[in-house]
């Protein structure tokens, strides 16, 4: 069994096995975020559809092993 976590929080690399897990950009996504709200207070309403996407990073430990088939 494989095991993959989010957000490369410090200790999953500590744990044993270490962690493989999704980096993802937390402070471009706050500051996103942020943007988005001084739009809205502003007036200028997002249109429904909008998305935004930012980049992530898989982090590969020990906790993942190759499909075997």
């Amino acid at each position: 069994m494989s095991v993959i976590g989010s957000d490369d929080l410090p200790h999953s690399s500590w744990i044993d096995p270490p962690l493989t897990t999704i980096r993802q950009p937390l402070a471009q996504m706050g500051s996103a975020a942020v943007d988005v709200i001084v739009r809205v207070r502003a007036g200028r309403h997002p249109h429904p559809a909008a998305r935004t996407e930012l980049s992530t990073t898989l982090v590969i430990r020990s906790s993942t092993a190759p499909l075997r088939g």
